[in-house]
């Protein structure tokens, strides 16, 4: 069995940091919380940095790791209301074990060209909505339009965004950039 030393799990995590973050805050939505189990995460795999059989078993592990603390946590938050039972967990867990995330990091760019080509009322209403984690109708309130049709307009640009995505990605297979 190869042996890594921390330095080699760092630069073999380190690629993964910014993609495992943003999985972190997609489950737990705050920033502070999502880099403290990013943290939590790194002290598990050295302290158990004798069992990886490779990079590819420290990076699947790495990410189980982490997705099982953000369970955890939202599990252990019994003053706040729980949105995902632990079916619907398992359910989450299972779908993420199955992803191919070898594309992420061309997902991530065409992501942020596609979120650059959108207008700039668009762009404002996914920053507070995703980056600043509003919920639509606090969305709607500080736009002064009504939630309906901000849920409409964030539908509306979902799609937008899954469309330019699927072209820049599929422009990439035939060797074109992203831009």
């Amino acid at each position: 069995m190869l042996v890594m030393d921390r330095s080699e799990i760092l630069r073999i995590l380190m690629p993964e940091r910014t993609k495992q973050i943003a999985l972190a805050w997609s489950i737990l939505r705050q920033s502070d919380l999502s880099e403290d189990v990013y943290q939590d995460m790194l002290a598990r795999v050295f302290e158990n940095e004798a069992i990886f059989e490779g990079p590819q078993h420290l990076r699947d592990w790495s990410w189980k790791v982490l997705r099982n603390r953000c369970y955890e946590l939202i599990r252990q938050r019994k003053y706040q209301a729980t949105l995902l039972d632990d079916s619907i967990l398992d359910l989450v867990d299972a779908e993420l074990e199955s992803r191919d995330i070898s594309d992420m990091p061309q997902r991530a760019d065409a992501l942020r060209s596609c979120i650059d080509g959108l207008t700039e009322k668009s762009r404002e209403t996914i920053r507070m909505r995703y980056f600043e984690g509003l919920r639509g109708t606090e969305v709607a309130q500080r736009l002064g339009r009504k939630p309906e049709a901000v849920y409409k307009a964030l539908q509306r640009t979902y799609v937008a965004l899954a469309d330019c995505i699927q072209l820049k990605l599929a422009a990439l297979d035939t060797g074109d950039s992203i831009s």
